[in-house]
């Protein structure tokens, strides 16, 4: 097998679900840790857009984590991180697009409108929204699998985690609460935190807070 680089930092949600797809598919990889915020000035002529994770393989690379991960699947299919059925891969990445288009964004605008408690209300009744229908259109729909597509864990589940442990930063800093009908959600998420790829890449919620404070400080 060829050697895998991926060029990571440790407080990239991004780059952590890229390296839970390689655990869970059994990869060796070297990891370069990289400071985004100190990057040397080499990274560029890795990373055009100078952002993590980047992945090496077989003399190419390659950036943008949704678009890795589809590779890997694609390349190392021993270990599938995919619905079989034409039909689910097609929901799977509904589901995908649905976290980058939709959750992150939600979630995203809680910094943007800190101060702003009017847009804050706003938006934290967006984000339960939001919570309720992965609970109603996704886990209640799947057949009763603790995963997000079913009894499987898919890149799906690996796209959503990063974020979902970040969740405790929002709930301390802008007060935003899961809602307690998603009883389904809190299982899924449950079963995520004792899978080897997240305790192997998960950072604890003091750090993700930090993190959140200090981006909120620079971007005031």
């Amino acid at each position: 097998m060829s050697e895998i680089t991926i060029y990571s930092f440790d407080k990239c949600p991004f780059a952590q679900r890229t390296r839970m797809v390689l655990i869970e598919k059994d990869l060796p990889f070297e990891l370069v840790e990289i400071d985004v915020y100190n990057k040397p000035d080499w990274f560029s002529s890795v990373s055009p857009y100078g952002k993590v994770p980047v992945l090496s393989h077989e003399g190419n690379t390659l950036y943008e984590s949704a678009i890795i991960n589809e590779y890997l699947e694609e390349a190392f299919p021993e270990i599938q991180l995919m619905p079989n059925d034409h039909f689910q891969r097609a929901k799977a990445r509904i589901w995908i697009d649905y976290c980058s288009n939709r959750y992150l964004p939600a979630c995203s605008q809680l910094m943007r409108d800190r101060n702003n408690p009017e847009k804050q209300e706003k938006n934290l009744e967006n984000l339960g929204e939001i919570f309720l229908f992965m609970e109603r259109e996704c886990f209640e729909k799947n057949n009763g699998g603790v995963f997000w597509m079913g009894e499987n864990i898919t890149l799906v589940d690996l796209h959503f985690a990063p974020f979902f442990e970040r969740f405790g930063a929002y709930e301390n800093l802008f007060g935003a609460q899961w809602p307690e009908e998603c009883k389904n959600i809190k299982s899924w998420w449950s079963a995520m935190q004792e899978r080897k790829s997240y305790q192997n890449t998960f950072l604890p919620l003091a750090s993700h807070i930090e993190t959140y404070t200090g981006m909120m400080q620079r971007f005031a």
